[in-house]
């Protein structure tokens, strides 16, 4: 097992750790698991050990009205200002659950049991928490972390080919905004990663969450460095919305439409472009969309990284060097355009 600090959240990130080991790190208070139907029906003996509440699964269970039912069901099950909550899940189920934490009863300690790869290198490590409104992703959250989160390798075999493969656009996100080394050990080891070789893949989530955790401890609250994170989520975050992409693989077009962008803004050498959409099409990601332009423009005006007229956009300088550009959003409208029409190769 690995564990990785974050100084500046008090928050520990337990890699290779067993999820059979939770108890170790609970305090003695009254604990209440929160998960999704799929993790009761894969870990019900486990959950069952614990006073539990169960939700639905996918994007639809991040609104308001699951933030209620829980709400309910901790009152009903006499939780107090000294409860804890414990999520067990993929990002979806962290993101309510530590969302719930934040604000009931003004806020409860909590941790999370993470089940998906996305989960463990991207969306249970940091401390943002949120819901969405409407179709805007997290538009309503806070910032707050876990106590702890337990990056269990083994509980990705249970998760669908698909989910693997969207996991994998944020890890390639973390190497292309900060460590070309990874980049390197991700074109290496494509088959046996894809195929979650346990120690490989302890040492590629190690890799990514270390990456998250040197960022956030530099930018706690996405000030600056922080925003870099946000490579290709954009204009993803507009393609999930209006697609059936799984988050990870509208990310992946993201950062493609972003990669191209980038060779005409910041020089991006062509070579390391290409390099960039051939590692995704390893991972089998999708490059390409069909959603119109006008739709993502309609998105890009209700982005949370809007600073007035202009947006701060995350392009790449070169593989493993991110910048941030602030591009007037007429500008970027009109580059969504040109982007939208051009097929990749």
């Amino acid at each position: 097992m690995k564990s990785i600090h974050i100084d500046n959240q008090n928050s520990t990130i337990l890699i290779g750790e067993s999820y059979l080991n939770t108890r170790k790190y609970l305090p003695e208070k009254k604990c209440f698991l929160i998960c999704d139907e799929n993790i009761y029906a894969h870990y019900k003996s486990f959950v069952d050990e614990f006073e539990h509440i169960i939700i639905g699964c996918g994007e639809g269970i991040k609104t308001w009205s699951s933030v209620e039912k829980i709400v309910e069901e901790l009152l009903a099950g006499g939780a107090d200002r000294n409860s804890y909550l414990l999520g067990m899940g993929g990002g979806l189920v962290c993101d309510v659950t530590g969302f719930v934490a934040s604000v009931f009863m003004r806020g409860l300690q909590f941790g999370f049991i993470s089940t998906s790869l996305l989960s463990q290198v991207d969306a249970s490590v940091g401390g943002k928490n949120g819901i969405n409104f409407g179709k805007l992703k997290n538009m309503v959250g806070v910032f707050n972390p876990p106590q702890f989160v337990i990056c269990d390798t083994q509980l990705l075999k249970t998760l669908p080919e698909r989910e693997v493969r969207s996991g994998f656009g944020e890890v390639i996100k973390h190497a292309l905004i900060k460590d070309k080394d990874l980049f390197k050990f991700l074109k290496d080891n494509q088959n046996a990663l894809l195929n979650l070789d346990s120690e490989l893949m302890e040492d590629l989530i190690y890799r990514a969450v270390s990456i998250k955790t040197d960022v956030v401890n530099k930018d706690p609250f996405e000030k600056g460095e922080r925003k870099k994170l946000n490579f290709g989520h954009t204009i993803g975050h507009a393609i999930e919305n209006n697609s059936g992409l799984t988050h990870g693989e509208a990310v992946s077009v993201g950062m493609t439409l972003a990669t191209k962008l980038s060779e005409e803004m910041c020089g991006l050498d062509i070579e390391e472009s290409s390099e960039v959409i051939a590692l995704l099409r390893k991972f089998r990601l999708p490059v390409d969309h069909e959603v119109p332009a006008e739709t993502i423009n309609e998105f890009l005006i209700k982005d949370k990284k809007k600073n007035r007229s202009s947006i701060d956009f995350i392009l790449l300088n070169g593989i493993g060097e991110a910048c941030i550009k602030a591009i007037p959003i007429e500008d970027l409208k009109n580059k969504v355009h040109q982007l939208c029409e051009s097929k990749v190769k």
